[in-house]
């Protein structure tokens, strides 16, 4: 019995929704379990899953399709059955850490295993879609557009189910779409009732007894849950990550707090965010007018206050709410409170205020729900006396795992923003923990000296002011110059704390390191470089790249590149490198085992078919072209746009939807038009020019509506991305039907090295923007297209117009 083409349709939207909604899943899942959400990663297992796909249909196409009817529910069933699994099947062999990766051989293995089990569900979803376009040749049309609508709506519900249901549960509930798809076109197939049922118990199993990845035990909230007695008292989950409340009666609050403190630390809950640190819950004993002086008084947080009273105090990343209580105690008539987490602060504010002494809730007191650069688009005319930036890095270090973070509330951009916020006293402070070889605090330094030069302030060393500890070092930038009397003050300050003074402008040799002795002396001298010196000379000639980070190359905590890793080598045992920043190490290693992946996966199998026919080189440039040109530009569109949506798994989710939909409509309208030289010159060098065009304007447009609320955003971005991504979607079938002229044979070698490339692209991509910006990645994006722009007047030899 034929399956009705309205099942099948239908099969094909519902699967599409769930295998693109897991892609976000598995971004959730490796956030919490690792150190950072690996887009490019999960976006390349979902293209491996398909490449592969792909090259088992060319190798047992007529076996399947002779087959048609029992393969597709199978494959439907599958697909659910392995998207369920996966999350237990991974740790089967044990949990992968990329921080044990270079400690532990077997880690390598089982990265590898991880990587592979995430692709099954890509691969038995994406062999079912595959097999349907094979099969069903005469209403492709048809069938791609419900694959395409499925796939951008998944990008969207995703999002509504991050919010209502809990993240353990969501793997197993999604893994019953592609079950109902078999059911839609179970037709004649022996025994379903009974694989129905089988396939049932996996998702069913895992929506009664959900499975939580394990967090790293190097992670903050480990080391939390072994204090005697600690236990999970709140648990959540949403699109901004797993949040968990730890409760230990030994679990005290001293953040880097001097020496000369005589006081007890208080006990305190804390809140973490996918297992690392978001925030000290306050409770009653440290808001405001219950302790004066405030505890982080203290610590160098307190220089500050020290020197000034602001009246208006802007808070970014606020967290659970220290910075604003420390700012409570000194008085303030406004404070503003910026944090994009909405889901601790709907913890915070409505569920569980009094963890917090209900501090957003005071009149004084307003939370903005942005990111830092959505609010200060929003808030051009805002004046504040005092900026509060979260502390940087973290005791003992970070060895490096944020790397791949995007922080534009760092760049260079951004603090020119936020100088343009300031009254004419006023000041930017910001933490950073002490971390040696020391990069972040000369990146900030540096970002400083660079930002004062550009504005015209004056000297730097007059608006610069710095005070460590054997912990933390605090940075003022003040508009004004620092008065001799708030010199004076600050010396005051550090004396009565066991503090030194770092930068003054009359500071003394002595006085840098007269209670804290510095691990290496040289970092005073790169301090007076930073300051005084010839600062281009020094960026060439340290270790660490330590230059400031912009909008354009945003990743702040990104230190080690390429060239310097002889030179790293030479003064640092091997075993010391990795760790020097394990998320740039990382990187490289996933480009490594990604390459391999896809060709043993994808290309190796074809060789099986053989590669017949002529012209293959510029068979191989065109389809090349298009994998690494596609997915150069989801890469970079994706990083980028963090900065607009102000979440990552927002952000991929709208790249995904505006891709989909814009170049699945470019891709079915293409059938209507010749498929000959003229037309495929024409489209080439309309995505080559959108794509110059969208590297110089993106940015700037979206800058116009930043301040816009996120519904409206997300809709803009799908606007936007419509004309590039609609041509885009014409190449591939271009391509596809010029070939089918005269070297049919080649078609399975060029879907092949399409997806081989695409896969490899998405952590190539990543590697360019680390080590030289998103311009670069929009530059290779356009010469790709334009390679395949030049490689089409040679491709095929029919006349392709069928």
């Amino acid at each position: 019995m034929e399956l009705k083409p309205r099942n099948i349709a239908l099969s094909l939207g519902v699967s599409s929704l769930a295998i693109i909604s897991f892609q976000l899943v598995i971004m959730q899942l490796l956030s919490i379990s690792q150190w950072h959400h690996f887009a490019y990663m999960v976006i390349s297992m979902a293209m491996l899953g398909f490449g592969a796909a792909g090259t088992f249909l060319a190798l047992f196409r007529e076996r399947l399709k002779r087959n048609f009817n029992r393969a597709l529910p199978l494959l439907y069933l599958l697909c659910g059955v392995s998207m369920a699994g996966t999350v237990r099947l991974v740790g089967i062999f044990g949990e992968f850490d990329s921080f044990l990766l270079f400690f532990d051989r077997s880690q390598i293995g089982l990265m590898s295993f991880t990587y592979l089990v995430y692709c099954l569900p890509f691969f038995f979803g994406g062999l079912a879609i595959t097999l349907v376009f094979y099969h069903e040749v005469e209403r492709i049309g048809t069938y791609y557009f419900f694959n395409l609508a499925g796939s951008a709506a998944g990008a969207l519900v995703i999002i509504w189910l991050f919010w209502m249901v809990p993240l353990p549960v969501i793997p197993s509930l999604l893994a019953l779409l592609p079950i109902l798809a078999a059911w839609m076109v179970r037709g004649q197939l022996r025994r379903f009732r009974l694989l129905l049922s089988v396939a049932l118990v996996v998702p069913l199993a895992g929506l009664l007894w959900p499975a939580t990845p394990e967090i790293s035990e190097f992670k903050a909230m480990y080391g939390s849950l072994q204090l005697p007695d600690a236990e999970v008292i709140h648990e959540e989950s949403g699109p901004y990550g797993l949040l968990q409340v730890v409760r230990a009666p030994a679990q005290r609050f001293a953040p880097a707090l001097s020496l000369n403190y005589r006081g007890q630390p208080p006990v305190r809950d804390i809140l973490f965010n996918n297992g690392e640190y978001f925030g000290t819950l306050l409770g009653d004993g440290l808001t405001g007018e219950q302790e004066i002086p405030h505890l982080l008084d203290h610590s160098t947080r307190g220089l500050p206050f020290a020197l000034r009273r602001p009246g208006s105090v802007l808070v970014l990343h606020s967290g659970t709410g220290v910075d604003v209580s420390h700012a409570l105690a000194h008085n303030p008539r406004r404070i503003t409170a910026v944090e994009p987490n909405r889901q601790s602060n709907r913890l915070l504010t409505e569920r569980r205020p009094e963890w917090v002494d209900s501090l957003y809730l005071r009149p004084d007191v307003s939370l903005h729900e942005n990111s830092v650069r959505t609010w200060l688009a929003a808030h051009p005319e805002a004046q504040k006396d005092l900026i509060l930036l979260p502390v940087i890095g973290a005791f003992g270090g970070t060895s490096g795992v944020h790397a791949l973070r995007e922080q534009y509330h760092l760049t260079s951009e951004a603090f020119s923003e936020m100088c343009g916020r300031l009254t004419e006293n006023g000041m930017i402070a910001v933490t950073v923990w002490t971390e040696y070889p020391p990069r972040e605090s000369l990146r900030l330094l540096a970002t400083w000296r660079v930002l004062l030069e550009e504005s015209g302030w004056g000297d730097t060393e007059h608006h610069i002011m710095a005070v460590r500890n054997w912990g933390t070092t605090t940075w003022l930038l003040s508009r004004s110059p620092f008065t001799p009397e708030e010199r004076e003050t600050a010396r005051q300050f550090s004396r009565a704390r066991s503090f030194d003074p770092l930068i003054l402008a009359d500071i003394r040799p002595e006085e840098r390191d007269y209670f804290n002795m510095a691990e290496d002396r040289t970092f005073f001298d790169h301090v007076d470089t930073l300051l005084f010196g010839r600062y281009e000379s020094f960026f060439d000639e340290y270790l660490f790249d330590v230059r400031p980070a912009t909008d354009n190359r945003p990743f702040f905590s990104h230190y080690m590149t390429l060239g310097s890793i002889p030179e790293l080598r030479r003064q640092f045992d091997i075993r010391e490198l990795p760790y020097m920043e394990l998320g740039f190490v990382m990187a490289a290693v996933t480009l490594v085992q990604i390459v391999l992946a896809s060709v043993i996966l994808i290309i190796l199998p074809l060789f099986r078919v053989g590669w017949q026919g002529t012209r293959r080189r510029w068979t191989f440039l065109y389809f090349a072209g298009i994998g690494i040109g596609f997915m150069f530009f989801e890469m970079v569109l994706i990083q980028k746009l963090v900065l607009y949506l102000g979440q990552p798994v927002y952000a991929t989710a709208a790249v995904l939807a505006a891709l989909l939909l814009s170049s699945g409509a470019g891709s079915y309208f293409s059938s209507r038009l010749p498929a000959d030289r003229r037309t495929l010159l024409r489209t080439g060098g309309a995505i080559v020019a959108l794509i110059v065009l969208y590297a110089l304007l993106l940015m700037p447009l979206l800058d116009v509506s930043m301040g816009w609320p996120l519904p409206a955003r997300a809709a803009n971005v799908v606007v936007l991305l419509a004309p590039p991504a609609f041509f885009m979607g014409m190449m591939f079938p271009f391509g596809l039907r010029r070939l089918s002229g005269s070297n049919e044979s080649q078609i399975p070698w060029a879907c092949g090295v399409d997806s081989c490339l695409s896969v490899s692209a998405t952590a190539l991509a990543t590697m360019v923007a680390l080590e030289a910006g998103f311009g670069l990645v929009m530059g290779v994006a356009a010469g790709a297209y334009a390679l395949t722009t030049l490689a089409s007047l040679r491709l095929g030899g029919g006349s392709g117009t069928g």
